[in-house]
């Protein structure tokens, strides 16, 4: 019977998914096989994605590999780049990875390598291997702060000497930090920076604070045994009303001379950090790390769940800011 007219036939099925190699299987892919035979002992696992081959290799033992791979017509350092993977949902590896991209010009094709290392343990140095490799890894170390042994010169190769953290850590905040980064030549010397504490205000208030912040909102106390401990406030700097305490137009709840009910009442239907920010004293003293928009961001996305670091403020912030997070979660 023919087919009548404005009627549908059902969708074919769609093809099922093309199942991807082993780790095996990738490992003899002719584009590599030579090469992996010569350092079986080094190469743990096998990847493959959108046709290129990922292969994952004993931390301490990739200057070999490199060596292999450069040997066998890779003798071009494409990229070497750090990823942090403390946040990726199900990762229970260590924190950090280090990817190296390698290209034949003999065979015009690219193979990746990639290591794994947590945050005390440096990665054996492959600048013997691709020169190029010297600022490549320096530029992990300083964004990262994944160490290389036996390079060089590792040293920070973007950010200054003692800044505070390192700006591509999955920790590291979004809206960056308070570094004081007006530049003061009576208090630095020639070629250094703001170190941990700055508050980026006036001269007098540079580095009040004098112990040493070695991440961005942490320290190392007596005793460390690897867990992160947050830093207390620093109560010097509460006293301090900053040229930044002020009304704007997106903010004009900023005003300290405004009584928390009025800052409150400025910052309804708006969202969830400007509430926390008008909850805020209000005076940018930095006492609790960051300033009062900062200190409010932090908390909004979860930096920070400590809701007593307003020293200012007080129990009256602390219970605005315990209300607020209480609501936001309800909603």
């Amino acid at each position: 019977m023919a087919e009548q007219e404005g009627t549908h036939r059902p969708a074919a099925p769609a093809a099922a998914a093309p199942k991807g190699r082993t780790a095996e299987e990738i490992r003899q892919d002719p584009l590599v096989s030579a090469t992996v035979e010569k350092v079986a002992y080094a190469i743990l696992d096998a990847k493959e994605f959108a046709g290129e081959i990922t292969l994952i290799a004993d931390r301490d033992e990739i200057v070999e590999v490199a060596r292999a791979f450069k040997n066998d017509s890779f003798n071009y350092l494409v990229d070497l780049a750090g990823v942090d993977y403390s946040t990726y949902p199900g990762y229970k590896g260590d924190r950090f990875g280090v990817s190296y991209v390698l290209y034949s010009f003999d065979r015009n094709v690219r193979v990746r390598l990639r290591v794994y290392t947590d945050a005390k343990t440096p990665i054996p140095s492959v600048s013997s291997v691709w020169k190029t490799a010297n600022w490549q890894e320096r530029e992990v170390f300083d964004m990262f702060g994944v160490g290389f042994s036996n390079h060089p010169n590792l040293e920070r190769i973007l950010m200054w000497d003692g800044f505070n953290g390192h700006p591509l850590r999955k920790d590291f905040p979004l809206r960056g930090i308070d570094t004081g980064a007006a530049i003061y030549p009576e208090i630095f010397p020639d070629g250094g920076g703001p170190k941990a504490g700055s508050t980026g205000k006036t001269p007098q208030n540079v580095n009040i604070f004098k112990g040493e912040w070695t991440q961005y909102g942490y320290g190392i106390p007596a005793g460390y045994d690897g867990r992160k401990t947050q830093m207390e406030p620093a109560p010097e700097l509460a006293g301090a009303v900053a040229d930044t305490a002020r009304p704007t137009a997106e903010a004009p709840w900023h005003d300290p001379h405004l009584a928390l009910d009025q800052r409150l009442e400025l910052a309804k239907g708006v969202d969830l950090k400007a509430k926390l920010f008008a909850a805020m004293a209000q005076t940018d003293c930095t006492a609790c790390g960051w300033d009062c928009e900062g200190y409010a961001a932090a908390l909004a996305a979860g930096e920070t769940k400590d809701i007593t670091l307003c020293i200012p403020g007080e129990s009256e912030t602390e219970t605005a800011l315990k209300k607020l997070l209480a609501e936001a979660k309800t909603m």
